[in-house]
């Protein structure tokens, strides 16, 4: 099965409960509504409230992107309008094994979704960045 579902959010996140739609929507046309939903909301609160937070006065508005192709699910987030930001390599390193008080703020979210991915890449061109996280699906 092949699905694609999309929407375009406003850079606030009073947005988010509308963006949850949009992913209730896709996981139920895929039949993934109880197995993927952790992953699915978990990155899509992740990306867009890190995209609002550090791009705040970015213009357009944010692109969601939910795709099911070949048993891989790819969860992509769109900004129109931003300075390059790879969180592959530029997100704060986060080391879950020190003790809370040696811990720096910042990155856990990322560090968290970057082990519940597959895979992720980054494209940027002409100030649209955008994220794409893979899980296959078993």
């Amino acid at each position: 099965m092949n699905l694609q579902v999309e929407g375009s959010f406003p850079r606030d996140g009073e947005a988010l409960p509308r963006i949850f739609d949009l992913a209730e929507t896709f996981l139920a046309r895929a039949g993934l509504a109880g197995t993927h939903r952790f992953l699915v909301d978990f990155t899509l609160e992740e990306l867009f409230t890190n995209t609002v937070k550090y791009n705040a006065s970015g213009g357009g508005e944010i692109g969601i992107q939910l795709r099911l192709e070949e048993g891989e699910l790819r969860i992509s987030v769109i900004d129109s309008d931003a300075d390059p930001f790879d969180l592959r390599v530029d997100a704060p390193r986060v080391d879950p094994d020190l003790p809370l008080a040696e811990r720096r703020p910042g990155g856990l979210g990322i560090h968290l979704m970057k082990e519940l991915a597959d895979r992720i890449a980054y494209d940027y061109s002409g100030r649209v960045a955008t994220i794409h996280l893979y899980k296959k699906l078993e």
